[in-house]
């Protein structure tokens, strides 16, 4: 699938890079979570350059509802930018030609309804057109109107205008890899392991990526975000080759931890500590405590 698409951005002149950077250039965000988000300021001044990426991202909002199928704290987005330099339809082009490659069976695309233009360039190429005034991106501060490409319920990618100059596209790589494989679940291809627990497939795809960017366990920010998920794995057995020093650590660590909040627990004076209290003090939650 990767070489029909990097095949493919070579005939429209996308130059293809592969970023494994998490770290954003800015502190908008604990970590990169989006395909455009390093490509910030050159969307602000645009110089008609243009470029392909597979970015790295991790997204932790929906951290609770990983092990559903569908969400996903780690993955990586494939696209194409131009900036100020290409018009919105050689894109259209350029995914029409990669959905026929690899024979997506795309049921709509949704446009918003004051982009005619939008509108009649799917249309010509016989897609299922449906108007949605919902189809605006923003990041905060750079906005656009986009279309939306779905397969049933599932959306696969999106194409955006930002600033109305310029063009931003994103396909999620593992849902490309879902439908091209014909796998139920996204953590059901061969990009993740299938000898772990849902919730682990995903974990340990997102700690080999924090420690490859060198992140490690702490208490706050991103090292939080690393140790919170090495006790999920550490909880059910999983070991990930290369990081078995880390994990050796943190569970020494998580025992030490444990065993003095527990004590500290059951004393009446610290019965009204919130949560964050038990965090900060001892490094456990209160979930744990009361395991």
């Amino acid at each position: 699938m990767e070489e029909v698409i990097r095949t493919r951005f070579d005939e429209f002149n996308f130059p293809f890079v592969v970023n494994r950077s998490i770290i954003p250039n800015d502190n908008s965000t604990l970590f990169v979570c989006s395909g455009m988000q390093q490509f910030k300021n050159r969307f602000k001044y645009p110089d008609g350059s243009h470029e392909g990426s597979l970015q790295s991202c991790i997204r932790t909002n929906d951290i609770d509802l990983v092990g559903d199928g569908q969400h996903l704290t780690y993955f990586e987005m494939i696209g194409n930018f131009s900036f100020g330099g290409h018009d919105y339809e050689n894109s259209v082009e350029l995914w029409h030609s990669i959905v026929k490659d690899l024979r997506l069976p795309v049921s709509e695309v949704r446009v918003h309804p004051d982009r005619l233009d939008h509108k009649r360039m799917w249309v010509k190429r016989n897609y299922q057109v449906v108007n949605d005034k919902t189809c605006t991106w923003s990041d905060g501060n750079i906005s656009g109107e986009c279309c939306e490409l779905f397969v049933g319920d599932l959306e696969i990618g999106n194409l955006v205008n930002p600033l109305g100059h310029s063009t931003d596209v994103g396909f999620g790589w593992e849902r490309l890899h879902q439908l091209v494989e014909g796998v139920s679940r996204v953590d059901e291809t061969s990009l993740f392991r299938q000898d772990v627990d849902y919730i682990s497939r995903d974990f340990c795809r997102t700690l080999l990526v924090m420690h490859e960017n060198g992140i490690r366990p702490g208490p706050k920010g991103r090292e939080w975000i690393c140790r919170r998920m090495l006790r999920h794995i550490i909880n059910y057995g999983v070991i990930i080759p290369g990081m078995e020093e880390v994990i050796d650590s943190e569970r020494n660590n998580y025992k030490d931890k444990l065993r003095v909040g527990k004590r500290a627990f059951g004393r009446k004076k610290f019965s009204d500590k919130p949560p964050e209290w038990w965090w900060e003090t001892y490094g456990v939650s209160i979930e744990e405590l009361q395991k």
